[in-house]
This record gives C-alpha cells, structure tokens and sequence, in this order.
C-alpha cells in the first residue's frame, strides 16, 4: 500500500481548503503567499521582476511588487464571519443524553480533556472553514486499566488524505479503509526534527477470502518515517485495538460535512466569502498603488539644464556632470533660455469607479459575514422581527448545527457499543435558536390570553418560550416546585394577613360561625 497516495475527490477539493485556511489566517499569511494570491504588473514584470538582481543589487520590479504588497489590504471578513456564526451556534449549549457510566467521558472527551461542548464547538468551526473534517475513535496508548475510556479525536480536513467507503460496490455502503496524515515537528531534547506519521484504519478479517461476506474486525496501524517523506505500510504491524476484550466490526471513524456524515466532500460554505475578500485584496492594492501614484508625478524638461550649481539649495542636473536632478519644495532647477519644465502624473480617471467598486465588494463581504447590521436601527426592532432578521441569513446554520450533532452523536453510540452500554440512550441534541432574543412583557401577555382562548400551548412549551426570552433561569419542574411552596406559604383567602383584601370573607355556616 502505497501510504502518500491520496483520494481523487482530495485532490479536487484541496485548493478550495487551502484557500479557507490561508484567508482565516489572516493578511500576514495571505501576503506571505506572494503572488499566489497578488500578481505582478506588466510593468514590475518588464522591470525585472522574478529575475535575478543587477550586479549592484538592484531589482526595480522586485522592489517595485514588494511595496505594491506591501500597501495591499486584506479585510478580516472570513475570521469575522466564523467567529459571529460559532457564537450564534453556541449562545446555548447541546443537550447531550448518555447512559449511565458515560457522563465522566463527557467531561474528558479529547485527548487534551475538551468536554464534548468544547469539541461540539470545534467541530462547529472547522464544518465552517473547510465544510469537511473527521472524528476517530481511539484507545489511549496506556489506558487506565480499572476503568478504560475511549477518546475522541479530531482530524481537519487536510489530514484525511484517503479512503474508502464501498460506494463502487452494490449493496450497502461500508467505510473499509481511511489514511491519516499525522505528520508534523516532534522534540527530541530540545531540537525539532519533520517526522511523517500515518495513521492506517482497515475493516478486514486476516486470511479471508476476497468474496467473504461475514463480519469483519477493525485494524489499526501507525506508520512513521524521519525527515519526511512517505513511511512504509507493513501489514504485519496491524493491531486489532480491544476494550476489555471486545472488538469493534466497524472503522470508528466518522466524516463531518456540512449536511452530511458521509465520505464524499461538501463545498466549503464561505467559499464565496473567501473568494470575495481576495477580490478586495486584489482591488485595494491596485486602488492604493494608483493613489501611491497619484503623488509621484514625473518631470519633464524641455530644453538643455545648465551646469549644477554649487549651492546645495539650487541643485540641478546636465548631462555634463550626470547629477540627479532634486525636485521639491526647496529645489531649484537652471533652465537654458527658452527651455521649460512641467510635472506629468497618473490620470486619476477611474479612482472614483475604484472607489465604488471596492465599497460594494466590502458591503457585500459584510453581509455574509454575519454582521446583523441592516437598513435602520436594530435597536428599535422587535424580538421577533430580529430573530426573522437572523433566520434569513443564517438558514445553513441549522444543518451545520444538526449535522455536527449527528456526528458526535455517531462517535458516542460507538463508544457505547465498544464500552457494552446501550446505545440507544444517547441522544446530541444542538442549539438552533440563534438570535438573542428577548421577551417583554407584551408578548407574555398575548400568548397567555391565546393560550386561554383556545390556543393549543402547552405550560412546558410557555415556559420553555420564557426561558428562551429571558424571563427565566428555572427548569420548568422547578418553577412548578416553586409555586407549589408558594402555595403553601400563602394565607387563606379573605384574611388580610397577605391575602387579596377585595376576596369575599367566607359564608358563615348554621350557627353562625364562620365557615372552614
């Protein structure tokens, strides 16, 4: 098995994640690219650039292109809009509901003891970004022997560099076969050496037949080679991982998209958004080297200069003693008779049309980057027309949201079966209010006077509406609690010891006494 061979659908959707990850990085990333993202000029080009320098060291069109990069602007919408759509995502937690013996994995879910809120989230980010990561299901290398738990890893989509799920096969798809690129530094003492690390999973049974249609046991192998490059599979070096002597018959290995868990990769979803901020980086250095310009007008002599003069106030220039001409406030310049000399600058025709242009890229980029800001104020809006707001623009939100739960939740079902708990107890429900959305009083009031009218709403589902809206903190049985032991605490009625002071005294009864 040839370990550095990568998937068909890898090598197509690569770029697309190298793009996402390199404008998330931000603007030093991007300009350190060069001209991957910001081409030469014709004219840097014509200047040398890309060339070797002069014999004194000089390179016009390379020193020409790096202040040309130098003015670009790159516009942190990608980061921005990540950032603005994780908080939507997360403005309240999962439900997440395991069996019993579970919860303390929950709490230690990673290797680096995230809790599965945090991973969630992580997951959340990256089904952002690229639109495409994975999760794997492993063993620690020394597991606690009195009570081994399994962890969850998280690998982006750039370390995912093959597999096979069956879909060239009939019958029911079966992932057979995943690559993992762990590659990286690794310390010794205290240098750094590159070590190429691939992590192989394997659905198989050992000596079997090809046709064999029985249930197969999951290996695993991790293959390593100093200095890079790509190390040898050897597969007598497999391992069947075991949890208290149990096997797993599936690779526990999942691939998050953004509105599927399957193998097959989903466009990045701020694709466009990315594309657009590399427009305005283009733009915004093609508008700033033209306002550059605009300051840099040339002069023209018509006519023969006289010698330089001595003074150093009064420099001039002649083909005689071949000194720079010095224009600028305090310069001087000695023409013969009849001679003259004018300034010749860029025309700043189309700065305006520039101008426009990059104002409605960056409007655009705005908007998709979740800003919330529209036409007037939304201060003044009510709780519903922002949460409508809300909803238009972020409707992808509710399949990355479910989409990432439905992986985790994948991930916990399997840990449940290699662990011998009961799978079907688990349940990841995600957040899908994304508007901060608070109730007042009015509404309160109408959807109690519905509800008295007729309307089928339920005490649970009000209460779960004013939890939403703010109004309270308490689960719904512990409001009942509470009322119930203000019911309690509270003074017959007819008293005026706290009582309605406007209620009815009780009816005396025969005699003459008061009733009970």
């Amino acid at each position: 098995m040839a370990l550095e061979s990568v998937h068909p659908k890898y090598t197509a959707a690569l770029p697309d994640w190298e793009t996402m990850r390199d404008v998330y990085k931000g603007e030093r990333h991007v300009k350190e690219q060069t001209t991957k993202y910001l081409k030469p000029t014709k004219g840097m080009l014509l200047d040398g650039f890309g060339k070797a320098a002069t014999a004194d060291g000089v390179n016009i069109g390379q020193e020409t292109y790096d202040a040309y990069l130098l003015r670009a602007v790159l516009p942190d919408y990608v980061r921005e809009a990540v950032e603005a759509l994780l908080g939507l995502l997360h403005s309240q937690p999962a439900v997440i509901e395991v069996p019993e013996g579970m919860e303390d994995m929950l709490e230690n879910l990673t290797a680096q003891g995230e809790d599965a809120q945090m991973l969630l989230k992580r997951i959340n980010e990256e089904q952002l970004l690229t639109g495409r990561l994975g999760l794997l299901l492993d063993l620690p290398t020394d597991p606690d022997p009195a009570n081994p738990t399994p962890y969850v890893a998280l690998y982006v989509a750039e370390s995912i560099r093959n597999w096979d799920d069956g879909s060239d096969k009939e019958g029911r798809d079966a992932l057979s076969m995943v690559v993992l690129d762990e590659s990286g530094y690794r310390r010794t003492n205290f240098e750094w050496h590159l070590l190429a690390k691939y992590r192989t999973l394997l659905l198989h049974r050992e000596g079997m037949p090809n046709d064999y249609k029985g249930p197969l046991d999951y290996y695993m192998g991790v293959f390593e080679q100093d200095g890079g490059g790509a190390p040898t599979f050897v597969e007598a070096d497999l391992d069947t991982p075991k949890l208290r002597g149990r096997v797993l018959e599936e690779v526990p290995f999942v691939f998050v998209n953004t509105k599927d868990i399957v193998a097959d990769p989903d466009v990045p979803p701020l694709l466009g958004l990315a594309n657009r901020v590399l427009a305005i980086y283009r733009a915004e250095a093609d508008y700033r080297q033209n306002l550059f310009l605009q300051g840099q007008d040339t002069l023209v002599v018509i006519g023969d200069l006289k010698t330089a003069s001595r003074d150093p106030n009064e420099l001039a220039a002649s083909a005689d003693t071949g000194e720079a001409v010095r224009v600028g406030t305090g310069a001087m310049i000695h023409l013969e008779a009849g001679g003259d000399a004018k300034m010749v600058g860029v025309s700043a025709t189309g700065l305006s049309e520039q101008r426009t242009s990059l104002e409605n890229d960056r409007r655009w980029a705005e908007g998709r980057s979740g800003t919330l800001s529209a036409e007037g104020d939304d201060s003044a809006a009510s709780g519903e027309a922002l949460r409508t707001r809300v909803g238009t623009r972020t409707a992808s939100l509710n399949q990355v949201a479910l989409t990432g739960a439905a992986a985790l939740e994948w991930m916990l079902k399997c840990a449940a079966r290699w662990m011998g708990k009961d799978d079907s107890k688990i349940k990841v429900t995600p957040n899908l209010e994304f508007a901060d959305f608070q109730m007042s009083g009015e509404n309160l009031t109408k959807l109690m006077a519905g509800k008295q009218a007729g309307a089928p709403l339920s005490a649970k589902s009000l209460h779960r509406l004013m939890a939403q809206g703010g109004i309270t903190e308490l689960t719904y049985e512990e409001e009942v609690d509470e009322i119930k032991g203000e019911a309690a605490l509270a003074p017959p009625a007819g008293t005026t010891a706290g009582g309605d002071p406007d209620d009815a005294p009780p009816a005396p009864d025969a005699t003459g006494a008061a009733g009970a």
